[in-house]
Order: structure tokens, then C-alpha cells, then sequence
């Protein structure tokens, strides 16, 4: 791929919702540019990492207010209940109807098939049990 002009970038940004401030020192897809959100915050950011799905204006997402309960609430909805793959520490996330009601973040000690063991203890006697 070549090296994109001002326009190609600004149609992109503006694609996204956001505007282009300044491409001055574009090379490549990891040079540096700035960009301002609908909210006026102004963000300088690789274009790689604009151009990923996930990228959100960092100041906006401060805003975000999340309330983790202790307990895992009652099953509204379809269920899915995440895990990430580590063994030390391990993290736990529930989604209802694709939203995020549970998550938390538990340590596991020992050597590695002591941890997966407990692993396996915790998931059949806490998480499946709820």
C-alpha cells in the first residue's frame, strides 16, 4: 500500500465521526497524527492505531462509569461467561443479552497444575454453581 494523501486520511477520519486537525508529519501508517472527536477533545495517535475498530477518543471514554457488583447478578437474557487464558491471574467476565453485568479479577498460586486445578475447583463450585 502506498503512501496515503491528506484527503485519502481526513476522508477516513471523517468517516469515523472524527476531524483532522493535523497530517503534517504522515509517512506511514505509524507516524502521528491529530485528530479532534465530536466533543472538542483533541487526540494525537498513531493512524495504525485510528484506523482500529476498537479506537475511541481516550477523554470521552474517562466519562464511561461502570458499577461492578460483588455478587454475580441473577441471568437476564442469554448468558455468555468469559475467561481469559492465564493461570496466575485469571480473569472472569459475564455478558447478558451482550452486555456486561459481572467482571473480576481472581489470583490463582502454586505451580502450574496446582493453578489449574484450583481453576478447575473455582469454575465448577463458584461460577457454573451461580
Amino acid at each position: 500500500m502506498g503512501r496515503l494523501s491528506t484527503d485519502a486520511i481526513r476522508a477516513e477520519v471523517e468517516k469515523k465521526g472524527y476531524s483532522l486537525v493535523d497530517a503534517t508529519g504522515y509517512e506511514n501508517m505509524q507516524s502521528i497524527i491529530t485528530v479532534k472527536c465530536s466533543k472538542g477533545h483533541v487526540i494525537k495517535t498513531s493512524f495504525a492505531d485510528f484506523r482500529a475498530a476498537s479506537f475511541s477518543c481516550p477523554e470521552c471514554d474517562k466519562n464511561i462509569k461502570f458499577n461492578n457488583p460483588t455478587t454475580v447478578p441473577p441471568k437476564s437474557g442469554y448468558r455468555v461467561i468469559a475467561f481469559d487464558q492465564a493461570t496466575e491471574h485469571f480473569g472472569l467476565s459475564i455478558f447478558d443479552a451482550g452486555e456486561l453485568v459481572f467482571f473480576s479479577l481472581y489470583t490463582f498460586s502454586g505451580n502450574v497444575n496446582s493453578r489449574l486445578s484450583q481453576i478447575r475447583k473455582f469454575v465448577r463450585d463458584i461460577v457454573l454453581k451461580e
